[in-house]
This record gives structure tokens, sequence and C-alpha cells, in this order.
């Protein structure tokens, strides 16, 4: 059937690498999904989370140098504390659940699998704009199912951008991540969507130990992803 944290949080080497590693390269376009990709009942979806590869804490970008780096996580280790002790996995628990159950509410043949090995350690794919880079194809057969529907969460906790070791601002509640859906016949994308959201905290941000309103700055955060996705993915009703 064929259808359409490190310690340190993170060495300066890799975030360049990262920096690097996108230049020159075209970043792939949202992709919608249709009305009808999820009418065929025999369609049969496979879920996959992959979750944050650190617990919740404050996120630094703008720290240029090794020196400014070091400064700025001196700066935000308070709040980092904070959010690794108090702030759980139970958000992106629920964020995770909610796509499943959208996703299920017009497709009833979707079950969570589980991949023998990281998506990572996949094979590249050389295809244009609109096909994932990693070859998922060899997975229809290992899997038994012919869409991986995966929700990926990159970052949550908070963010905070640096002009090397200055503040550009207060920290934001922060969450971001993707979730794509990808046609094993093919390795073509039925949905591609990056989500980023980042929410002022409403008053003074800088109140330990508990520091409210950052707080709650994140959990608007998660909410805000969560009608996100939610909205995305009204986009298969049938």
């Amino acid at each position: 059937m064929k259808i359409k944290g490190i310690s340190f949080k993170a060495t300066l080497v890799a975030l360049l690498a990262l920096v690097l590693g996108a230049c020159g390269s075209t970043p792939q376009p949202t992709v919608n999904l249709t009305s009808n990709t999820l009418a065929d009942e025999n369609i049969k979806l496979g879920y996959v989370y992959v979750g944050p590869k650190e617990k919740a804490t404050t996120h630094i970008f703008g720290a240029g140098c090794l020196l400014c780096y070091g400064v700025a996580s001196a700066l935000t280790s308070t709040l980092d504390g904070h959010l690794e002790g108090t702030v759980d996995g139970s958000e992106m628990n629920n964020i995770r659940d909610l796509v499943f159950a959208e996703y299920q509410k017009h497709n009833q043949n979707i079950d969570v699998v589980t991949l023998s090995k990281p998506i990572a350690k996949l094979p590249k794919f050389k295809g244009e704009l609109g096909f994932a880079k990693k070859d998922f194809r060899s997975l229809k057969e290992t899997l038994g199912v012919d869409v991986l529907v995966v929700l990926q969460m990159d970052r949550h906790g908070a963010y905070r951008s640096f002009s090397n070791y200055i503040p550009n601002g207060d920290p934001q509640g922060h969450v971001s991540g993707m979730l794509y859906t990808v046609d094993l016949n093919t390795n073509a994308y039925l949905q591609y969507l990056t989500f980023d959201e980042k929410v002022q905290p409403d008053g003074e941000w800088d109140e330990p130990p508990t520091f409210p309103n950052l707080t709650t700055s994140y959990y608007q955060a998660v909410e805000n992803t969560k009608a996100k996705l939610k909205a995305a993915i009204a986009g298969a009703a049938i």
C-alpha cells in the first residue's frame, strides 16, 4: 500500500559543530497534515516519542566563547537548580500522550512502537526537501506499520539569550522540539512541524528559591506547545 546535558550543559565545541553543520543547508519547511492523509482505515500507524536529553534547565544561547559560556552558566546556576530539582518530566509525558490521543481521533489503527536503534543511527537518505534526512523505509517491515509518527522533545525549562557574557534579557519559559510523520514507502514527510515556544515571565523573574513567575512562564510554554500540536494534528480531521 502506498500513501502520500552533558556536564557544563554542553561543550562549546558541540555547540559550534551544530552551528557549522547547519550552515549552507536549506531548512525543511513546515509540511501540513492534509485532511485525507489518514482517511484509509487500512493504514497502520506507529508512534515514537523521543524525550529531552536533559532535565529542565536554562538553555543558554549566544555565549560565543568558553569563558563567556562559563560566566553565563554561573549567572543561571540558581535557576538551573530550581528547574532541575522541581520540574519533572510529567509535562513532557502529557505532551507525548496528547499527540497520541489526537492522532487516535483520526485513525484508531495507531500503536506505540519501539525502535531497535536510535533514529540518529538510521542510514542517511539522499532526497530533496519534503523527505526525511534519515532513511525510515526499513521500519515498514520491522515494525509492521505504514506510517511513522515521531514526537521529538528537544529542550524544556528556560531560555536565555546572551551577547557573549552579557544577558540580552530575562530568562523565558521554554519548550522546543518537532513533530513529523513519515510515509515508510517513500520516506516522504506527511507532516513536519517544529515548535519553539518562549514565554516572558509576567513581572519579576529573579525570585529565588522558587522563581514563581518564571516557573509559571514555563508551564505557559507547555500549554502553548500543546495547543500548537493539537491544532496541527487537527488538520487530519476527516
